[in-house]
């Protein structure tokens, strides 16, 4: 299977085949620049439905999670949804990013809105009551190297659990032709080698007012920008 041409890696074809048959609870773990969260906000959504990003950190509080009421105009309070309310009302997606980096307190807010729908029901400090809408599903990315070092309750409420060690093929396309192919490579390898998406994008920006060879030293270091340059000449003889 190929997505734009690149050739799909086993842990994005599973992760495809576990949301085309239903299941709506997914984590995704493995290194950090492999694309889990574009994938995670991008793949098997259906026609309209939307996705919801939190960006999970120890000073992160439960607003960002349900929302919070917020000063208005007249002197009074307007109350904003949070981003799993917002996914619960409207059937999206909630991805859940960096899980593991949670508070206390969110990590046990999570699990209420990631609960199965049968046993799903919330109290908003609006007063308003809130179960999820048909659809709604729930990605969570960790860059921990086993599931199993999270919570167990949190762990629980997923049923499968993907180790995703190669870069997604969509969000590769999103690089120029001449480094996709280095990419997939040097993401993909072992980690003392390895260099994430992120560093491929900024290198591609620097490139075009500082150089090839400056602009690898400043997005990967000297010692792995060196190796990138000289893998891209390669590919091009």
């Amino acid at each position: 299977m190929e997505i734009n041409n690149i050739a799909v890696p086993q842990c994005w074809q599973d992760f495809a085949d576990v949301l085309s048959a239903g299941i709506d609870r997914v984590i995704l773990f493995g290194p950090p620049g492999t694309g889990k969260s574009y994938a995670g906000l991008n793949s098997g959504l259906h026609a309209g439905q939307a996705s919801y990003r939190l960006v999970c950190t120890e000073d992160m509080t439960s607003a960002n999670v349900e929302g919070m009421f917020l000063p208005n105009a007249d002197g009074g309070f307007t109350w904003l949804d949070g981003s799993a309310t917002k996914a619960w009302r409207s059937g999206g997606r909630l991805v859940v990013d960096e899980c593991d980096k949670a508070s206390g307190d969110v990590s046990a807010l999570l699990l209420a809105f990631t609960d199965s729908v049968a046993s799903s029901v919330h109290d908003l400090p609006n007063g308003e009551r809130i179960t999820p809408a048909e659809g709604f599903s729930v990605v969570m990315t960790s860059n921990i190297e086993n599931p199993y070092d999270l919570p167990e309750a949190l762990k629980d409420r997923f049923p499968v659990a993907l180790e995703i060690n190669a870069p997604h093929p969509s969000a590769l396309a999103t690089l120029p032709a001449d480094l996709q192919g280095v990419a997939n490579a040097v993401i993909s390898a072992e980690p003392e080698r390895r260099s994430s998406l992120r560093s491929f994008y900024a290198f591609d920006k620097l490139r075009s007012t500082l150089g090839m060879e400056r602009a690898a030293c400043l997005a990967f270091g000297q010692e792995r920008g060196e190796a990138v340059i000289d893998t891209l000449r390669v590919s091009k003889l």
